[in-house]
């Protein structure tokens, strides 16, 4: 996974990949954009990864007739449109640039 570009931007520039990765208003420069799409592949497993386990406790929580398994199933839902609007954000910002050459998305026959 090639971090380089978001690796080498300042605390501000991180502060705008941010702005730009999440928010569909924002906009920044190239180097910016790159680095949010460099940010954007992590970000999605990392998302996913705790919706993995936020799904172990919701099920937890409903076997035990936990009373708030209500509210964990509602972080679930949260949880799911996050994700979803990530991966909507990560596939605009790489369509802005042309899909990037310096992007590069690890596959299973590349690991």
């Amino acid at each position: 996974m090639n971090l380089d570009v978001y690796r080498s931007c300042s605390f501000k520039e991180k502060r705008e990949v941010l702005n730009v990765f999440w928010r569909a208003s924002a906009e920044g420069s190239e180097r910016v954009s790159r680095a949010a799409v460099q940010y954007g592949y992590p970000a999605i497993i990392c998302l996913v990864a705790i919706l993995v386990e936020s799904v172990l406790l919701t099920f937890v929580s409903v076997v035990h007739s936990s009373a708030l398994a209500w509210v964990a199933g509602a972080g679930d839902v949260f949880m799911v449109w996050a994700i979803w609007w990530a991966v909507a954000r990560y596939r605009a910002l790489r369509a802005l640039l042309g899909a990037g050459a310096d992007v590069v998305v690890p596959t299973a026959a590349s690991d």
